[in-house]
């Protein structure tokens, strides 16, 4: 497999992350289906976290996100991980609309980076850049289930209903 296949797997879960998003009204956005569950804004948060920091932050949770390259709303330690934001939840003054820009911008400033990249090259935290785009595309994936989930439990109506 080379890496040009798993970015655009790595797109594909975006696209669909995006999907997930269709018809995603702002009054829900920030709320829990459930006080042990995220909202889709927290989760679309992580995501774009996440991938912020692994990307241009070398894969440390620890990075210092006044470093990074890149800079959004979305990329704050708020957004870490689901152990932080349990206790902690977030919301921001952004509607559905512009976190999906938020997290898509982050996204083609990661595609710009790991353009000349090679599946062999290392990468600080995941041994090479193969391995973190793998998992990228999983993780993208994983959590729009989640989005379908959460947006299912507050009784909305998608595309996969």
């Amino acid at each position: 497999m080379s890496l040009s296949t798993l970015i655009a797997a790595w797109n594909e879960a975006h696209r669909e992350f995006a999907i997930a998003f269709e018809g995603m009204p702002d009054e829900d956005l920030w709320r829990r289906p459930h006080p042990r569950l995220l909202s889709v804004g927290e989760i679309a948060g992580h995501v774009a976290h996440a991938q912020a920091v692994w990307v241009f932050g070398g894969g440390d949770w620890k990075t210092d996100l006044t470093s990074l390259p890149i800079k959004s709303p979305l990329i704050d330690a708020s957004f870490r991980y689901y152990t932080v934001q349990l206790e902690q939840p977030v919301t921001l003054e952004l509607g559905s609309e512009a976190v999906l820009s938020e997290v898509k911008r982050i996204h083609e400033k990661a595609m710009e980076s790991v353009a000349t990249r090679t599946m062999e090259e290392l990468h600080p935290y995941w041994q090479n850049w193969g391995n973190l785009i793998q998992y990228q595309v999983f993780h993208t994936a994983y959590h729009t289930g989640q989005i379908y989930s959460a947006r299912h439990m507050l009784g909305h109506e998608t595309e996969d209903n």
